[in-house]
């Protein structure tokens, strides 16, 4: 019995130890999309200011842009998954308003540092994808791990909850 007893105790040992690294590669790919949202708002926030400047006739179009973007980052930095996938639904949008808008002003249409952002943009855009898709995978494995016997029995001793999912 107490071979048993020890044996129960070491795959318990190992089985926390690998809940523990999927949990930490969660939390780095959610770190690591956390940090594309970043540096997707610097850059929209120098895009939104060339705007400002020269789409005086916009300004809702503008500010909704704006706050998108600030709702993207609050979201991101309470960690509030859901609150996240809505922001970045709302930013895609009023984004893509702001760029098409922009190009009917011939000073932005015909602007070769307006066309760079605006690539770099859409280069950012592919990183906060991916890097989306990085947490999504990452906390589906997580999941389906902690829903697995015996992984679901020291998951709920060791306090560990299901990861969220970010909306694609």
């Amino acid at each position: 019995m107490p071979a048993f007893a020890a044996l129960a105790i070491a795959i318990a040992v190992l089985i926390r130890r690998g809940l523990l690294r999927l949990d930490r590669d969660v939390r780095e790919a959610w770190n690591a999309l956390v940090a594309q949202h970043g540096k997707r708002a610097e850059l929209m926030t120098r895009i939104l200011e060339l705007c400002g400047r020269l789409m005086r006739d916009e300004p809702e179009t503008i500010e909704r842009a704006r706050l998108a973007g600030l709702a993207v980052l609050a979201a991101a930095s309470r960690d509030d998954v859901p609150a996240l996938a809505a922001a970045e639904e709302a930013h895609r949008a009023a984004t893509g308003d702001l760029l098409t808008i922009a190009g009917s002003y011939p000073q932005l249409a015909t602007s070769t540092a307006f066309a760079a952002l605006v690539s770099r943009v859409d280069e950012l855009d592919a990183r906060v994808a991916a890097r989306r898709e990085q947490y999504n995978a990452a906390a589906s494995l997580f999941n389906v791990r902690c829903g697995a016997m015996p992984h679901r029995v020291v998951a709920r001793l060791a306090g560990m909850r299901p990861a969220e999912l970010l909306a694609a």
